[in-house]
């Protein structure tokens, strides 16, 4: 059994970590993109934002993904499960263009949102099962 095998297996017979891992994710990306960036502080660590845009939406992906092929009788559609988190950035993107939170939306963001995305779909194409692939 390899390590991806053995990641599905755990996470369907623990089925119930994913929708709190997706509410989690998607509670922490909403404070972490539309709080005023002032809050934030300074800190080294946000001089890596575009590697933690492409590490957030590919884990919300990744476990949108996860959660649909589980909890579902019909096969996960992987092009659904990318434009969803490829709509959710995008979403994220104009919020912080047009909500006083002195934020900017950013079109760089977005790409690294859309690149996050599509390395969740490679993942989930090598962790889903062949059968239930589509």
């Amino acid at each position: 059994m390899n390590i991806f095998s053995s990641i599905y297996s755990f996470l369907s017979d623990h089925s119930y970590l994913l929708p709190i891992g997706i509410i989690t994710l998607t509670l922490g990306m909403l404070l972490l993109t539309l709080l005023p960036a002032d809050v934030m502080g300074e800190n080294q660590l946000w001089s890596y934002d575009k590697l933690g845009h492409a590490v957030l939406f590919g884990s919300w992906s990744l476990s949108v993904g996860l959660y649909y092929q589980i909890h579902k009788s019909k096969a996960v559609k992987l092009w659904i499960i990318f434009a969803s988190g490829t709509t959710f950035g995008l979403l994220i993107e104009i919020l912080q263009y047009a909500l006083p939170v002195n934020r900017q939306g950013d079109p760089v963001d977005f790409l690294f949102d859309l690149l996050g995305c599509l390395i969740a779909i490679g993942v989930l194409k090598a962790i889903l099962p062949e059968e239930k692939e589509s």
